[in-house]
């Protein structure tokens, strides 16, 4: 009875090995596993958000120049411009690049409901005030 679940646990390991070991063949490569990828497209996405917002707020046009995306968002995640276009090009070669922007938008959307759940406590409070 105590070894029925050997077969279980030696195939869990062997996932988890199978797993771990992907991760490296990525990293040896030089490219950003997914879930580095995500949150640089994340953060890419965010400050267009907010650079267009700005815009839309005070109807001037900023233009934000590559070197910038460069120095804040990649500096962050310890990357460059190069790794990071190697890496797009491979998870869509590899047909798993639908999958990273699905996360990325499902984190958007989080976001963004957090902001319209806070605009409407803010107008709650501006309301009970008035």
């Amino acid at each position: 009875m105590r070894f029925k679940y050997i077969p279980l646990l030696f195939f869990c390991l062997l996932l988890i090995s199978s797993c771990t070991q992907k991760k490296q063949k990525l990293n040896n490569k030089g490219l950003l596993t997914q879930e580095e990828l995500t949150a640089v497209l994340f953060d890419i996405h965010m400050l267009d958000a907010m650079v267009y917002n700005t815009e839309m707020a005070n109807k001037t046009n900023i233009h934000l120049p590559q070197e910038y995306y460069d120095s804040v968002i990649f500096a962050k995640h310890g990357c460059t411009d190069s790794i990071f276009e190697k890496s797009v090009e491979y998870y869509t070669l590899e047909g798993e690049i639908k999958s990273i922007y699905d996360a990325v938008i499902d984190s958007l959307n989080v976001v963004n409901l957090l902001n319209e759940r806070n605009l409407k406590n803010n107008r709650k409070v501006e309301n009970n005030n008035n």
